[in-house]
């Protein structure tokens, strides 16, 4: 057996504890993922938009090994094809063809979708997640929709290409339905997504618009949309201030509010090295998601996405290795149970601004949720700072400790803690591990 086959395999055969059988589907109560075991999954997401197109299957299989090393079980790419230079040029990309005979959707290129086939295979196999993108329409001129309007490939089009793909791919149980694609509503992508419900049914089916309000937001009563994607930039990145984003967090409080009555991933927000963001800002994104509600969370960074030259160097990434902390930190709580503490009556004081869409502000939001029969309460901080909890809140007492963020190491506090009035907590240093200055709190009862 060659040595990358049998690491693969030896990796598969050590995960398969944690093998998600597909296809996802809401909780009975509507509020996160779970498998057809009803086994809570919490994605953890690596934007790999170009992956399809971008690198050959050996590549595309180095990429995806590593990505299951470091504990991501989804990626987000787009079937067809983005990149001016691949447009202009495909012949220089490792496949060579372009999806599409002549730019019509009604003439999909064999070898194209061959190659397709081979690499959703892999991530079934690798018991991957597939957030799929079949009619990606791109949100400045870079994308399909203008391909579409200018060779005439009408709604009707878009809805027999919707038809076809899903027939074509409805038997892969892993993959979620993406329509859209960094683009709000038009037609053609409304066609597409009905093409695609009126064949599937079984796979969740999300939509990827411009940033600022969730998929659930703009399509309500919508039946064929059933997975709700937040997408939204941190608002400090962005200097153009016409961009008027909610912070990840904020986004995830109208979910609540609203009510719409499925699950919510957060789709999209700052990319490791784009926008002048640190991995601060990354793992700030990431808490927020799990401690504000979300049921997943889609990880990006420039040169993953692009699948440039530098992509295999990327992985190594700092990012990469706060994602996997990140969600072996999730496998450690019961969040799927756990409620957000948005009135803050467990976490009472040390809460930095809550955004509520005023630009940009509320960078420093600690996200904090607990456990319905008070067993244990989880606060994310951003910024190093006392916080008051409020131990009452406890049905007995309880101990704490803290968790570096950044290294994965655990800090314990010493002593028990009774349930009773409130206890103010400061984390152990200044500063984390890797220079930065957030934390995580972890506060939960012991046995008498």
């Amino acid at each position: 057996m060659k040595p990358l086959v049998f690491f693969l395999f030896q990796m598969l055969v050590l995960n398969l504890s944690a093998q998600i059988n597909f296809p996802l589907k809401a909780s009975q109560d509507t509020k996160y993922l779970v498998d057809q075991n009803d086994r809570p999954v919490f994605l953890n997401g690596c934007a790999s938009w170009r992956l399809p197109y971008a690198l050959s299957y050996a590549d595309a299989k180095k990429f995806l090994i590593d990505r299951k090393a470091k504990k991501f079980n989804a990626v987000l790419v787009q079937v067809t094809p983005d990149a001016k230079a691949f447009n202009n040029h495909p012949e220089r990309m490792p496949l060579g063809v372009d999806a599409f005979e002549n730019n019509d959707l009604s003439k999909p290129n064999a070898k194209y979708f061959l190659h397709l086939d081979s690499l959703l295979t892999l991530c079934e196999e690798m018991n991957i997640a597939v957030l799929i993108a079949p009619m990606y329409l791109g949100c400045c001129g870079d994308g399909w929709l203008e391909i579409i309007q200018k060779y005439n490939n009408s709604t009707e089009i878009c809805r027999q290409y919707g038809q076809w793909f899903a027939n074509k791919y409805k038997n892969y149980k892993n993959l979620i339905w993406v329509s859209g694609g960094d683009h709000n509503a038009v037609p053609e992508s409304i066609a597409f997504a009905e093409g695609i419900a009126s064949v599937d049914t079984t796979h969740l089916h999300t939509f990827h618009a411009h940033p600022g309000k969730s998929s659930a937001d703009r399509f309500r009563g919508s039946k064929w949309h059933t997975l709700s994607a937040a997408y939204t930039y941190f608002p400090a990145m962005e200097k153009d201030t016409a961009w008027q984003y909610t912070q990840v967090y904020t986004m995830l409080y109208d979910e609540m509010i609203n009510n719409y009555r499925m699950p919510c991933i957060l789709m999209e927000s700052a990319y490791e090295d784009e926008r002048f963001t640190n991995i601060q800002t990354l793992r700030r994104q990431a808490y927020w998601s799990l401690l504000g509600g979300a049921s997943g969370h889609i990880f990006g960074q420039r040169d993953i996405w692009q699948m440039n030259a530098e992509v295999m160097n990327s992985i190594k990434r700092p990012g990469s290795e706060s994602m996997k902390i990140f969600k072996t930190f999730t496998e450690s709580i019961p969040w799927y149970k756990m409620k957000p503490d948005w009135a803050h009556t467990f976490f009472v004081s040390g809460r930095g601004t809550f955004n509520s869409t005023i630009y940009p502000g509320g960078e420093d939001y600690a996200t904090g949720a607990f456990m319905p029969d008070s067993s244990m309460a989880v606060l994310y901080l951003p910024e190093t700072r006392k916080v008051g909890v409020n131990m009452s809140r406890l049905k007995k007492p309880a101990t704490a400790q803290w968790f570096d963020p950044s290294s994965g190491k655990y800090i314990a506090i010493a002593g028990r803690f009774n349930n009773q009035g409130v206890h103010f907590f400061v984390p152990p240093s200044t500063t984390n591990t890797k220079g930065f200055d957030d934390w995580v709190l972890v506060v939960k009862i012991t046995d008498l």
